[in-house]
């Protein structure tokens, strides 16, 4: 049978007042408070989404939990403002973002940074709350971390025992956050590192170091669909969608001639690279080309075609859920496999 405490979610209906957006919705105690120190890194990843209609409050529904948190969260399926309790919330955030059929202390590794993630921004210590009407965390995953109802999730994958297993995986962690000197890190994680993560800085050139997000190897990571992905791309097309976003680049119609990698990150990823005239980053050739990852090969084939090799997907800086995967598989714990990723981290359980 399903656990219940996780199979419902509190939904307010009404009109929204942006005015009030950010008022508090929840009672958190003075435990969790503690954590909320100044200069820590300020930190979001926005891919621009549309602007959206003015959210509505939804109906309430009955909701019982061990937790006496709760979360507000700006969902993108129905542009509605839904306050969860906490616990509920990290069910549907590990089911969307992680396979159900991965290792049972990876999911509980996902269990413990996608709370960290959620506790880290109702205190406000990362990111900003711009995108989403004041709330603490949206459902967008380019934004903060995705999430699905359980309903959602069992029309789409028909069982309830699967559910079960990613609920318990949330229980048996509560209260277990991850903290860096005392204060919540920010847990950021991805896909498949194609082998080895990423520092932090080199990923986004405006972040600076960050002491538990540096570069590590990560083994086993081959067999997985997500580790390595060929594309090829017309040299037209390069151009056309260069043309659009870089104006100035003056393209030619030679691809030898005007595409050339200028520098590699540490880890071996793309740091910079030429297209005409112009230089960016590995992360906007990436974005510019819709590519899984900035651990690239190119080569130039039959004079006016482009054939690119990723490993990898995803940004690569923090755990990486297929690492966790196999970790867990070798025989890691999950408290084992978030210190693997995160370095220097303690892995700990708070009262609130």
């Amino acid at each position: 049978m399903v656990n219940r405490r996780y199979s419902h979610y509190i939904r307010r209906k009404g009109t929204y007042d942006v005015s009030g957006a950010n008022r508090r919705m929840r009672q958190i105690t003075d435990n969790i408070l503690i954590f909320a120190l100044p200069l820590i890194l300020l930190f979001t990843v926005n891919f621009g989404k549309d602007k959206e209609e003015k959210p509505v409050m939804a109906e309430k529904e009955a909701a019982s939990s061990i937790s006496t948190v709760s979360i507000v969260v700006y969902n993108h399926a129905d542009a509605a403002i839904d306050e969860m309790d906490l616990e509920s919330y990290l069910a549907g955030v590990v089911a969307a973002e992680m396979p159900h059929s991965f290792h049972y202390e990876a999911l509980k590794a996902q269990a413990v940074a996608s709370r960290t993630f959620a506790l880290s921004r109702m205190q406000g210590l990362y990111g900003s709350t711009d995108g989403h009407y004041g709330a603490d965390v949206c459902t967008d995953p380019g934004h903060c971390q995705a999430w699905i109802s359980r309903e959602r999730f069992l029309e789409a994958y028909g069982n309830e025992e699967d559910w079960e297993k990613i609920c318990r995986a949330v229980s048996e962690t509560h209260n277990v956050v991850i903290q860096y000197d005392g204060v919540l890190i920010n847990p950021l994680y991805h896909s498949n590192s194609g082998g080895v993560t990423e520092d932090i800085e080199d990923v986004w050139n405006n972040v600076g170091k960050v002491p538990y997000l540096r570069s590590v190897y990560s083994p086993y990571e081959e067999d997985y669909s997500q580790y390595e992905k060929i594309n090829v791309f017309s040299w037209d097309e390069i151009k056309r969608k260069t043309e659009k976003r870089y104006p100035e680049a003056g393209l030619g119609n030679d691809p030898a001639q005007d595409m050339e990698i200028m520098s590699y990150s540490a880890s071996g990823r793309i740091d910079s690279i030429r297209l005409g005239s112009v230089i960016i980053t590995g992360t906007e050739f990436r974005e510019l080309l819709g590519l899984p990852s900035t651990n690239l090969e190119i080569s130039f084939i039959d004079g006016n075609q482009v054939e690119i090799l990723s490993r990898g997907f995803g940004h690569g800086v923090g755990m990486s859920q297929c690492g966790a995967d196999a970790l867990g598989s070798k025989g890691y714990d999950y408290e084992e496999i978030l210190k693997f990723y995160y370095t220097g981290v303690t892995v700990e359980e708070i009262k609130y």
